[in-house]
């Protein structure tokens, strides 16, 4: 029983990184219509962004974490303005061949300025709790907390300021909120620079206890995927819900079966839900 309990416990962290991606997604999914494939080397940036913070702030986690945060938002209302701005009107297509383009070039430039190597993230949190037979690290802890804490925050934005309710008001009537004076390009921007400043915490969060390398984007962003479809596209708790279930569903099925039951069981879920409930679990009729 201990045994699934620890893997139960491992699928919670990998959840807490899925649904800050997921989230990232629904929000720019939600207000522009757009599935952002760039998400997964966004949070891939935030990983190797941390990695070269972390010894100009003096081994200061919280200010590497801090910092990338920052940096990803402002990468974020950037990629919006830039790219995604001027193909808006476009028919859809132009913003998909748009994000693949962004995706790869992202991947490409890593790898160009950084090597193929992996590397391990130094952290000063790695020393082991015990709670009876359930072990875990300080920095699996700081996983749940600090995607606790940013949730948190990012409900309170979103109900308690006007630009919060701007970007919910985007993305459950686009026409009505233009027809209120709703501000679209800043309303964009901002909802980009969020769903990016996401990525980069999701990154620095995991990088202690994974390696980082350029092509470790790809994974979690088809799980963050399915994840927002399994959930309701536009729904943000939908798309939490979503992945945790998936986090848990392919941890457990990779301990107890193989990897490639994981996968299997994952998009089989996102499938059956499709097939009964089109608009997602928490998705609008």
């Amino acid at each position: 029983m201990i045994e699934l309990f620890q893997q139960i416990f491992n699928g919670i962290i990998l959840g807490c990184i899925y649904c800050l991606l997921a989230s990232g997604l629904t929000l720019v999914y939600g207000v522009m219509h757009v599935p952002n494939f760039a998400q997964g080397n966004l949070y891939m940036v935030g990983a190797f962004i941390g990695f070269y913070l972390l010894p100009l702030f003096g081994a200061n986690y919280w200010l590497a974490l801090l910092g990338t945060a920052v940096v990803l938002a402002i990468i974020g209302g950037m990629i919006e303005r830039i790219l995604f701005r001027p193909v808006r009107d476009d028919p859809h297509v132009n913003s998909f061949i748009v994000a693949l383009g962004l995706l790869m070039v992202l991947e490409g430039i890593v790898t160009l300025l950084c090597g193929e190597a992996f590397r391990t993230f130094p952290s000063t949190y790695n020393y082991v709790l015990r709670f009876g037979n359930l072990v875990m690290t300080v920095q699996r802890v700081i996983v749940i907390l600090g995607t606790a804490f940013i949730l948190s925050l990012l409900g309170l934005f979103l109900r308690k300021t006007k630009t919060g309710t701007s970007i919910i008001a985007m993305s459950q009537n686009r026409e009505l909120a233009l027809m209120v004076g709703i501000n679209v390009n800043r309303i964009s921007m901002i909802a980009f620079a969020i769903s990016t400043g996401l990525a980069g915490v999701a990154g620095v969060l995991i990088a202690p206890i994974l390696l980082v390398y350029p092509h470790m984007g790809m994974a979690p962003l088809l799980i963050a995927f399915a994840a927002v479809i399994f959930g309701g596209l536009g729904s943000l708790i939908g798309a939490i819900l979503g992945a945790f279930i998936m986090a848990i569903t392919q941890v457990l099925c990779i301990h107890f079966a193989a990897t490639i039951f994981s996968n299997i069981a994952i998009f089989g879920l996102m499938i059956v839900i499709l097939i009964f409930r089109p608009t997602g679990l928490m998705g609008g009729d």
